[in-house]
């Protein structure tokens, strides 16, 4: 792998942009504890939790999932599970419902507890997420994010 001084020393038009993970389902899995955070724009409050991708499922594109694994700089290709993507959900009372399904879609204890009683047992927790592509408010780059989620069937 290539290091930082390496890559300073590289002909500028030798650097292409990295393309984004491929629309499609995956399956998940929760790296380490939550984190607070907030949003860059408005300051609102938030949960983030880092997700790991452990695989693809049948609707992924392989040549696509290929090529954005693919350093196109290097040839070099980045395994799968070395993709961590980060999930965020907002506390606001309207987005209260999010969080609480996604605890669902975890299997992270049940309704009759606080979310925050089972925020904590998060970590290491699979789930299916669908990665779909936003545009970057410039409308210049498109970026893959987890929308939808969904539980691990037994």
């Amino acid at each position: 792998m290539a290091g930082f001084v390496d890559i300073l020393d590289r002909p500028s038009n030798s650097i292409e942009k990295p393309k984004p993970l491929p629309v499609g389902t995956y399956l998940f899995m929760l790296v380490g504890a939550h984190k607070e955070g907030e949003s860059n724009l408005k300051k609102t409050p938030s949960i983030e939790f880092m997700c790991k991708i452990l695989q693809a499922a049948e609707d992924v594109d392989q040549d696509a999932l290929t090529a954005a694994l693919t350093n196109a700089n290097t040839g070099e290709k980045k395994p799968l599970s070395e993709v961590v993507l980060k999930n965020t959900y907002y506390k606001t009372e309207a987005a209260a419902w999010r969080i609480t399904e996604f605890l669902d879609h975890l299997g992270a204890g049940d309704e009759a507890m606080s979310p925050r009683q089972r925020l904590s047992m998060t970590p290491g927790k699979q789930f299916l997420g669908e990665i779909v592509h936003e545009m970057s408010t410039d409308g210049k780059s498109i970026f893959a994010k987890i929308g939808k989620t969904a539980p691990v069937e037994a």
